[in-house]
């Protein structure tokens, strides 16, 4: 799975994957979504839609090939759901999709390479904070374009586009994942590589999320401590263990200065939040990223839900660093 592990270094990986084991104890999590945050069983009623801009920080002083985006959009939306386990049975849960919308181009020297479009969508349904936010399936559709060498000597063949989906689903019990990965470029011949289809053991004493609800997740975590929890790693092809930030530095509460409309109201100053980082724990540890959470201002009176304010998302091959803001922001109305 390689154009995979390619493409994921590149735009909107949603954390950066550590190795570890499966023991711990389970995460308790608390529906900070809504105002009150007590209503983590009564989810009727749920819609919010999130939108942020996108914006490139090129690295300084970068020699050989350099990226180049244009702002791009982020979007997310949450709604509540009656879902459908692998045997058949339904319960409440949430359906949480995310879309990316991005173009750019490359530049070697005085060469600069035709405008791409990138765009990621996902989707993923998981249940209630009762139930652990337990994962049932996801799907996921790339098309990203990523450098594929730091010093080319010719913009030609510098980049390359991926373009391929990844699903996964779960068995009831949560003991099983099925991992499918579709390379969907098409060959010299026209046609596309068999699908790459895996099985995973899933089963431990530590919260188990699936990648494309980790961002939403953290928003129902106290992240005064450094939680973590256990999710597929692509790149490796195995199950490891995730925690918010190094084992030596927690989470830290700082101001947040923010521009954004809540619900048709401008917000426009310093608030409370908590920012984090993601990173591997082993060797290499790779370039972390940087996640930035509203504060619980009162757990009857949740204002800002928690919500994802920033994210800094660094580019492989040291190009910079895509940074998305919160833009507008419409919360479920309880």
């Amino acid at each position: 799975m390689k154009k995979m592990r390619l493409a994921g270094l590149l735009l909107l990986a949603p954390l950066a994957l550590l190795s570890g084991c499966a023991g711990g104890v389970p995460l308790s999590f608390t529906a900070n979504w809504y105002r009150n945050t007590a209503l983590g069983s009564s989810i009727n009623d749920t819609h919010e839609e999130l939108v942020y801009s996108v914006t490139f920080t090129p690295e300084e002083d970068k020699e050989g090939i350099q990226a180049e985006y244009d702002t791009g959009t982020y979007t997310t939306s949450l709604t509540n759901t009656n879902v459908t386990l692998s045997d058949g049975t339904t319960t409440e849960g949430y359906i949480y999709t995310t879309e990316l919308s991005i173009s750019g181009r490359y530049r070697l020297g005085s060469e600069v390479s035709e405008t791409f479009q990138d765009h990621i969508t996902s989707t993923v349904s998981f249940l209630r904070v009762t139930d652990g936010l337990r994962p049932v399936e996801s799907h996921k559709e790339v098309v990203s374009t990523s450098a594929s060498v730091s010093n080319p000597e010719t913009l030609e063949g510098a980049f390359m586009t991926y373009h391929y989906t990844y699903d996964v689903s779960y068995d009831a019990s949560l003991s099983t994942a099925t991992a499918t990965y579709t390379d969907l470029t098409e060959g010299e011949d026209g046609a596309t590589p068999e699908p790459d289809v895996r099985e995973y053991n899933i089963e431990g004493d530590t919260t188990f999320l699936d990648n494309e609800q980790i961002l939403f997740a953290l928003r129902g975590l106290n992240l005064s401590s450094a939680p973590s929890f256990r999710t597929i790693n692509t790149v490796m092809g195995v199950v490891s263990t995730v925690a918010t930030s190094s084992a030596s530095m927690s989470p830290t509460a700082v101001k947040e200065s923010v521009e954004f409309t809540m619900d048709g109201t401008a917000v426009d100053g310093e608030i409370d939040a908590i920012e984090l980082d993601l990173a591997y724990t082993t060797k290499p540890s790779g370039q972390p990223q940087t996640l930035v959470y509203a504060a619980t201002t009162d757990p009857a009176n949740n204002t800002y839900r928690n919500v994802l304010l920033r994210m800094e998302v660094p580019v492989s091959n040291s190009l910079g660093t895509l940074v998305y803001r919160l833009t507008d922001a419409t919360f479920a109305n309880k």
